[in-house]
């Protein structure tokens, strides 16, 4: 079958290209899963409630978000090392340097300060030491509350003289209500209801962190914010005074595998989910990359400094997604297309051309030798009608049959010579 010049060298080149685009799929992320794990909180935490607007937000994405119910942030880093969770809630302080071999932080969320609740009939001071010799509830093991309630006592030098119950959420309300702990420890927003709650219960009174920065020059996690006056309630003028707390951020953080372009979109997320004043922040202030601890995903790094891009301002995820691979592609695949198309013309002319002037060598050895005395002239014109049998079998354009027609009377030119030569 015979096939033409064009689809032979125009084929050659399509296959080039094609070997050229399988080569640069090989070092481009796959794509996408369409199915991520986050590993956020209690049920009825503020993580939790988070993980589900984040649930919804994705799904408007096409991206499929599971929730994890966890004791908190300890066991998130953990879920994120075994790779049993994509993405977490972790607060900020936990992580230690082993964990940032493997997580990086997409968003610092927003800020979740300290609280201490201390029953009224114990005493209404304001520095954590008064509670040397007391009972305190310090919130589950593998929890964020846990392990910065540990650190302030620690550097009060406390723990071996302090009860602690590793109690939390309406567990440690209720031994505060029945006088089983002295005091308790929670970390949250303002607006979480456990803590209106407490915040309205006159038996409680919330302990004011006076020596803020003190505690902020040791932990360099911890940031000084101020719950002013009447902002819990204006009515009944809660708090009565302001009260400088301490406050961790709530970070989300991913493992450092999971794929680029889901970072990009959670950060995305983040910013709808997150950009409003809080009773501690003002519009804007997060999400940021202030006050991280953990190291910064590059992705996110980009995100701050530059915005979404063209396309992820106006197309959907996984259109976005589709076009950056293809341009990853692309771009060094020009440097490979370019050169081919303009050597295309080129190739395709000299592989016409040869095909008529690779039988002229054989001509002009066959004249050379009809002149000689001793040559079988029969034998000559024998190949001369063989070469002018093939001749017409070649099957070239029609713009390069005049080349054709000219070879066939060189061939005729030549049998003329030695017909002559054999009849003098």
């Amino acid at each position: 079958m015979h096939i033409p010049e064009t689809v032979k060298t125009y084929g050659l080149i399509a296959l080039i290209i094609a070997c050229s685009f399988w080569f640069a799929a090989r070092f481009i992320e796959p794509t996408p899963p369409k199915e991520i794990t986050i590993a956020a909180g209690a049920v009825g935490g503020d993580y939790y409630r988070y993980a589900e607007k984040y649930q919804k937000h994705l799904a408007n994405e096409g991206i499929t978000l599971n929730i994890l119910e966890t004791a908190g942030s300890l066991e998130n880093i953990t879920l994120l090392e075994e790779k049993k969770a994509d993405i977490a809630f972790i607060q900020s302080g936990l992580a230690t340097e082993d964990n940032s071999e493997y997580i990086e932080a997409l968003s610092g969320l927003y800020f979740e300060p300290i609280w201490v609740f201390i029953r009224t009939d114990v005493f209404s001071g304001i520095d954590l030491q008064k509670l040397k010799n007391r009972r305190i509830a310090i919130g589950k093991v593998g929890s964020g509350t846990n392990k910065v309630a540990r650190q302030l006592l620690e550097l009060n030098k406390m723990v071996d003289d302090t009860t602690l119950l590793e109690i939390s959420g309406q567990n440690a309300i209720d031994a505060l209500k029945k006088g089983t702990v002295d005091a308790a420890v929670f970390v949250a927003k303002p607006s979480a209801a456990t803590i209106q709650t407490l915040m309205h219960d006159k038996s409680l009174h919330l302990l004011s962190f006076d020596r803020a920065y003190g505690y902020t020059s040791t932990y360099k996690f911890l940031s000084k914010v101020t719950l002013n006056e009447g902002v819990i309630d204006m009515a009944q003028n809660i708090p009565n005074k302001s009260v400088p707390l301490l406050s961790p951020v709530a970070q989300l953080a991913a493992h450092k595998d999971f794929h680029g372009a889901l970072k990009t979109l959670l950060v995305s997320t983040t910013m709808d989910i997150h950009k409003d004043a809080t009773l501690l922040s003002t519009k804007g202030q997060f999400p940021t990359l202030d006050f991280i601890d953990l190291p910064i995903a590059s992705e996110a790094t980009r995100y701050f400094t530059y915005g979404p891009n063209i396309l992820q301002r106006f197309l959907p995820f996984w259109l976005v997604d589709m076009i950056s691979r293809m341009v990853v592609m692309l771009i060094p695949l020009l440097g490979v297309m370019l050169p081919l198309i303009k050597l295309a013309s080129p190739t395709y002319r000299w592989r016409t051309r040869s095909k008529i002037y690779k039988w002229y060598k054989s001509l002009k050895k066959m004249e050379e030798t009809a002149n000689a005395s001793d040559a079988d002239l029969d034998e000559i014109l024998a190949a001369l009608s063989k070469i002018d049998a093939d001749v017409k079998k070649t099957i070239v354009p029609l713009s390069y049959a005049d080349e054709l027609y000219n070879l066939r009377l060189h061939i005729q030119m030549i049998k003329d010579h030695v017909e002559r030569n054999k009849h003098p």
